[in-house]
């Protein structure tokens, strides 16, 4: 049962508590520590020759490119080979994990594997993932569609994808995360021909591409998490996942030369509720946010891609637009100290989840809920059951470009349905290069939702007359790697947490239940005094 009581305070302000039985019921459903020996190492790669893919739009063989840059794309795709592999992790298989790497001279020897292998790190194992050319990708999902209430959580244990250490954006040999032994570009999924950096002709050699290790494009960066509208993710092309996702929260560590040209947005202390120029950060922030509507018809030479709405204290809860970071990392303090993320999903709408010691801030736990729907901007696709939506947001993604014309009709019809998945790491294989260890993730549901009894297999998802591919025995030495307060929309007050390795939940489910009592509570009991 939910209830919504509307709580207007000071003024116009308004609030929408949800008074609702769920935290009651909260259970934990699934929990991996990692103290298994994962199966990266006998999961042998598989070859993806791009028959099967996940759209026709801006996937990695989508029409969307050749449509822009002219048939000579399609020569820039295929002077490289994918290949992928996936394996299923935990109890019943619930988790997977999903890797991809590039064979750039097509020889069937992968010249520089990304991994993902268990480790001790203090007195916790660990996930790490490795990704040492910013062509691979590793990431875990949900191997089922996730119930439909939920908190998804986990422990961040330790983060070098790139931003500043120690206030020097070069460490260790690299810059930005990135190794410095060769060029690294967005090749061969550019950001238009139109788009600055480069000359917007795919027939360029690599190296001409848009750079990602510095200039107009140059940023790193790992996904903490989000929550896309499709089955079984897998790591793909940036672009591809612009137009994929519900809400997330990310790092994006630009490079100066980015941040000079572009201004690189602000980050907000939470502490004074004040801005500061992302100039004047270490370059590790937290973003929190929410995808709306695309561009439905860009100019050639251009992309589309999901509005972006980010949400910080400093904005009172509310999801902007332009670029605004909640807060910062600190790297170094790592692993002596970790940082944990969560997301929630309910009948009114996401909740984004980011807990531990912020640069400037101190120990802190940030929390924002964002109903599905404010002020007629909309989280894209939110709705997993056909039920929830009426069709009012359909329209067809229009492409007329330099070199072709294309139509995807019914983006977001009436009847549709999008079950949530979650996906947490280095999602994109053109960018994004370094490692990060992860611990302790957790799904907790309803206590209704019972585990299922089908328990899925645990073999690899290789395609048996698939041709399979060989990890290179070189080792590399490095990484070669507008808006006013809406009387819907509202923040949860932070609370102060000081992360801890225990074995319990960093919010235990106790302590949600009397949190939320709590605040309807007050907030019921500050109406009462003003009116009654």
């Amino acid at each position: 049962m939910m209830l919504p009581l509307p709580v207007c305070l000071f003024r116009f302000t308004c609030l929408a508590v949800i008074v609702t039985a769920q935290q009651d019921e909260w259970s934990l459903l699934y929990a991996e520590d990692f103290s298994t020996p994962l199966d990266d190492t006998t999961t042998p790669w598989f070859l993806d020759d791009y028959s099967n893919p996940f759209d026709t739009i801006m996937d990695d063989p989508g029409q969307w490119y050749p449509n822009d840059y002219g048939p000579v794309w399609y020569e820039a795709l295929d002077s490289f080979a994918t290949y992928r592999k996936e394996f299923s992790v935990g109890k019943d298989g619930w988790l997977t994990a999903s890797l991809s790497a590039r064979d750039w001279d097509k020889d069937g020897v992968i010249e520089s594997p990304p991994s993902l292998v268990n480790k001790l790190v203090g007195k916790s194992y660990v996930a790490e993932m490795n990704v040492p050319d910013h062509t691979g990708g590793v990431i875990f999902r949900n191997t089922r569609a996730l119930p439909s209430e939920y908190r998804i959580e986990y422990k961040l244990k330790t983060i070098d994808f790139g931003g500043k250490r120690n206030w020097t954006i070069e460490y260790n040999g690299r810059v930005n995360g990135y190794s410095t032994d060769r060029c690294k570009t967005q090749h061969p999924w550019g950001e238009g021909s139109d788009s600055a950096g480069w000359s917007g002709n795919a027939s360029v050699p690599y190296c001409e591409w848009q750079s990602v290790t510095n200039g107009t494009y140059g940023y790193n960066g790992f996904h903490f998490m989000t929550i896309v509208d499709f089955a079984d993710p897998a790591p793909r092309n940036n672009h591809f996942w612009h137009y994929r996702r519900k809400v997330l929260m990310d790092a994006f560590s630009q490079h100066p030369d980015r941040v000079a040209e572009k201004g690189g947005g602000r980050v907000c202390n939470s502490n004074t509720n004040e801005y500061y120029d992302y100039a004047d950060s270490t370059f590790n922030p937290v973003n929190m946010w929410i995808s709306g509507l695309p561009n439905w018809s860009p100019n050639p030479g251009g992309l589309t891609g999901n509005s972006q709405w980010f949400i910080t204290s400093c904005s009172g809860g509310v999801a902007e637009k332009g670029l605004s970071s909640a807060a910062e990392l600190q790297p170094e303090l790592m692993p002596n100290e970790f940082y944990m993320f969560a997301i929630e999903h309910n009948a009114s709408g996401y909740t984004l989840e980011a807990s531990g010691n912020f640069a400037r801030v101190g120990n802190k736990t940030l929390r924002f809920h964002r109903p599905f729907i404010v002020d007629d901007n909309p989280i894209w696709h939110y709705n997993v059951e056909p039920s929830e939506y009426d069709g009012r947001y359909n329209n067809d993604l229009v492409q007329q470009d330099n070199n072709g014309e294309s139509t995807w009709p019914d983006q977001w019809p009436a009847g549709s349905s999008y079950p949530d998945y979650f996906v947490i790491g280095d999602l994109y294989t053109n960018v994004y290069e370094g490692k990060a260890s992860l611990t302790d993730i957790r799904l907790y549901g309803l206590t209704s939702d019972a585990p299922p009894t089908t328990v899925p297999t645990s073999s690899p998802a290789v395609p048996p007359t698939t041709p399979t591919a060989t990890e290179s025995p070189v080792t590399s030495t490095g990484f070669p790697t507008e808006t006013p307060h809406s009387p819907t929309e509202t923040t949860q007050p932070s609370s102060t947490v000081v992360p801890t390795d225990a074995d319990e939940p960093l919010v235990s489910g106790d302590e949600r239940k009397h949190y939320h009592a709590g605040v309807a509570a007050a907030l019921i009991a500050m109406v009462l005094a003003r009116f009654l």
